[in-house]
């Protein structure tokens, strides 16, 4: 017999009832059911849903997580892609679903398609095997489309894009994989770290760069707040965005962008440790600013480079 606590009346609490044994019990007659053949998933499936859904309705969350976890495990044992996605979407969408049991799905699923199920790498296919990358690719899609709009999974969403962009580009297909990136507004994130949003937003600039949409670049680095990059372990966060910046400002032929673009890369600490790095930076730097209109700022800027005591290691400028 099930346990009751809490009361349901008066709006006081809800009625909790504890599944603990009866979810033990479905659980394992599921899986002896395709222990025996897995053409008994469908009967298997069909008793844990209805478990499931004892469970959701008596507020029973640790069996309820423990039942949806059971049913995508038993279409992964029994190598059923088409109904693992089937199972995802039926379980996910269910009336009043308790925030842990989507949480619960969508951290079972990762592992499956994520090398890790805090990172975004897919997990790699062999080559040749085109229905395996379909499936991969399909269920991605169905885990970013259970993410949307749940403040619960924004971060577990993001990566999934990453991801999926990841996949496309792999095929050839940049502006889909663009397209992918620039749906996400992982700068309103409140569940990511600001290194995850800067390399995610580094990654819209890429794609936007490649496909050569200018244009849309040009709007999404300026996602990036520079006093960001300047905070101490973001050095390579930093060179990659003034990097990406000299491949825009050269587009817009720009030189005194350049100068400083070429100028921020040059005094970045891991720049400065490598004598061949900064050297070729500062003289990029140099270059552009010679090339560049005259200006205020442009005076400016020529004056305080030739006090930096490195012009003397450079033998055209001594």
């Amino acid at each position: 017999m099930p346990l009751h606590s809490g009361a349901s009346s008066g709006g006081q609490l809800e009625e909790k009832v504890d599944l603990t044994a009866e979810t033990t019990q479905k659980i394992e007659q599921a899986q002896g059911l395709v222990s025996t053949s897995s053409s008994n998933l469908s009967s298997a499936l069909a008793l844990l849903l209805a478990n499931e859904k004892k469970c959701r309705v008596g507020n029973d969350t640790p069996s309820l997580v423990k039942t949806v976890e059971a049913s995508l495990q038993l279409c992964k044992d029994c190598t059923d892609d088409e109904a693992l996605i089937s199972t995802l979407k039926t379980l996910s969408t269910r009336r009043s679903q308790k925030s842990k049991a989507i949480t619960a799905l969508v951290h079972k699923a990762i592992p499956w398609v994520l090398k890790e199920l805090d990172g975004f790498t897919p997990l790699e296919i062999e080559i040749g095997s085109k229905e395996q990358k379909e499936i991969r690719e399909k269920l991605i899609v169905t885990l970013r489309d259970i993410t949307d709009g749940k403040l619960f999974l924004e971060a577990e969403r993001a990566r999934l894009t990453r991801a999926l962009a990841i996949i496309k580009e792999e095929d050839g297909e940049i502006s889909e994989a663009a397209e992918v990136l620039q749906e996400v507004h992982v700068e309103t994130y409140g569940s990511l770290s600001k290194r995850e949003k800067v390399e995610f937003i580094l990654e819209q600039i890429r794609l936007t760069l490649a496909k050569k949409d200018y244009i849309r670049a040009a709007i999404v680095a300026n996602k990036i707040n520079q006093k960001v990059l300047a905070e101490e372990g973001m050095e390579d966060e930093k060179v990659t965005y003034f990097t990406q910046m000299l491949d825009y400002h050269q587009h817009e032929k720009d030189a005194f962008q350049l100068a400083k673009d070429y100028h921020h890369i040059y005094s970045t600490i891991t720049i400065q440790e490598d004598e061949t790095k900064w050297r070729e930076a500062l003289m990029n730097s140099l270059a552009f600013l010679i090339l560049s209109p005259y200006s205020s700022e442009q005076q400016d800027m020529m004056n305080r480079i030739n006090l930096d005591p490195k012009l003397e290691k450079i033998p055209s400028c001594k």
